[in-house]
């Protein structure tokens, strides 16, 4: 996590160094006091990337409806930002729930899901770090979810951060994310 966090802040030191300015303002009075009241909090916006929210498992070689091990949806994200001062950074916490269902192919199985954040910047991805999710079937249940563990990213408190996202997807294959496509009504 301590490399997720310096790559970050690496990736955005030169966003920071189009906000000021090279020149000191002159000044011949006494230093004004600084200025009391609350820090700038910049927030992240965190959301499910709508292409790769949901995801559709097939036996090797195969996508007949007898082959389908499982479809297993993104069901939500959340994000909750805390500022630390000391550090002049935002420390936002993202938490995702997903829904799977036990298909034909499964045999009521676990299910390792795997998923990833991705830090984004306009069209460009800053940082990305891939989590593998495990779902279990309990008895004869047809559907289970699951609460992933919380991940913490850290970002510098500037303004750039709050046009900052923080998208969660699955990670898919070319063929996955082509059946998710063409199959946008799949669901758990």
């Amino acid at each position: 996590m301590k490399n997720f966090r310096l790559l970050i802040l690496a990736a955005l030191l030169p966003l920071a160094a189009c906000g000021g300015s090279p020149h000191k303002p002159a000044t011949t009075a006494k230093a004004m006091p600084a200025a009391q009241g609350p820090v700038p909090f910049y927030c992240p916006q965190v959301a499910v990337l709508q292409q790769a929210q949901t995801l559709t498992l097939f036996l090797p070689n195969r996508q007949d409806v007898a082959a389908r091990v499982s479809t297993a949806q993104i069901t939500g994200v959340s994000g909750a930002c805390k500022l630390e001062k000391k550090k002049n950074a935002v420390l936002v916490t993202v938490r995702a729930t997903f829904l799977a269902d036990n298909g034909p192919a499964n045999n009521g199985a676990p299910l390792s899901l795997p998923w990833f954040a991705a830090i984004t910047a306009g069209n460009n991805i800053i940082q990305k770090v891939l989590y593998s999710q495990t779902l279990k079937f309990a008895g004869n249940n047809t559907t289970t979810g699951a609460l992933a563990k919380p991940v913490k990213i850290e970002l510098p408190n500037m303004p750039d951060t709050a046009n900052t996202e923080i998208l969660v997807g699955f990670q898919e294959t070319p063929d996955q994310l082509a059946y998710a496509a063409a199959h946008p009504g799949a669901a758990p």
